[in-house]
């Protein structure tokens, strides 16, 4: 994994080095309580693997390596090079021993069956249908038989302000790509791509939902 991937969806590497506080700002400091919410619906083992893809700077993976022991193993992947050194620079502060490497979600270079638990977060919405449905099909090739993914992001407005905070977003961004999460569409995609037992477990916000599946068990 020394290479540099490059994926047709948005990535964030001309803002990787504002990124974590302009989440902070959007988030209104709520974002550490976010990611906190997120890992309630991971349930995972001290010696589990875990990837967290569209890892961003870091920050979830990080919460998650601090709960496992060897052999157990977090790893983050982003197609945005700076995001990932950013978050590799924040796992040797922290000395927490989670991996990060570039990476597309449409095309994980993992060996099938290579992870307990798949999550992403606040990431589908960066891209189009083609690539979720891809993305989707490569979290459930690399989790183990019986695995789990979480998926936390944009989902269909319920409220007022959700609604305007969700197209404002798509219209002022012109963001294409969220119209899948606006939509409602995440679950059906998720089937799609052989996913079991699709959840929408929580939302948040009129505008974000916590989803869990599963990846069927073996024959």
């Amino acid at each position: 994994m020394t290479h540099e991937p490059k994926t047709r969806g948005r990535d964030l590497d001309h803002v990787a080095w504002l990124y974590d506080p302009i989440i902070e700002g959007l988030s209104f400091g709520r974002e550490r309580r976010f990611r906190e919410k997120t890992l309630d619906y991971m349930e995972f083992g001290p010696g589990d693997r875990i990837l967290d893809v569209g890892c961003g700077t870091g920050s979830l993976t990080l919460l998650v390596a601090g709960r496992l022991q060897a052999p157990g193993e977090a790893v983050g992947i982003d197609a945005a090079p700076k995001m990932i050194e950013i978050a590799r620079r924040k796992a040797a502060a922290a000395g927490v021993p989670a991996r990060f490497y570039p990476g597309v979600a449409e095309a994980l270079d993992f060996p099938d069956a290579s992870f307990d638990l798949v999550v992403n977060s606040m990431f589908t919405h960066h891209i189009d249908t083609g690539l979720k449905k891809r993305a989707f099909a490569e979290m459930e090739r690399v989790l183990k038989p019986g695995g789990t993914l979480v998926t936390a992001d944009v989902d269909r407005p319920t409220t007022p302000v959700g609604w305007l905070m969700g197209w404002g977003a798509r219209w002022v961004l012109v963001q294409k790509e969220l119209v899948d999460n606006l939509r409602g569409d995440l679950p059906d995609l998720m089937r799609g791509a052989g996913l079991l037992d699709v959840r929408r477990v929580d939302h948040v916000y009129g505008l974000v939902s916590f989803f869990t599946a599963c990846k069927a068990e073996a024959a």
